[in-house]
């Protein structure tokens, strides 16, 4: 389960970097649309289940 919440990781840190680097001239609707998607990856790696965690 670790490998996933690397990928979840990276995933994360890939949709910030797109925001804080996009160009000023990108459209509200795609910034709004990369959001939700930083915000779909912090809440699946914020509710990721670790086997080894919790045994």
């Amino acid at each position: 389960m670790s490998g996933r919440r690397e990928e979840l990781e990276k995933e994360l840190e890939l949709a910030k970097k797109r925001i804080d680097e996009a160009p000023k001239d990108t459209p509200h609707a795609l910034i709004e649309a990369w959001t939700k998607e930083l915000d779909s990856i912090s809440f699946e790696l914020n509710n990721l289940y670790d086997d080894e965690e919790n045994d």
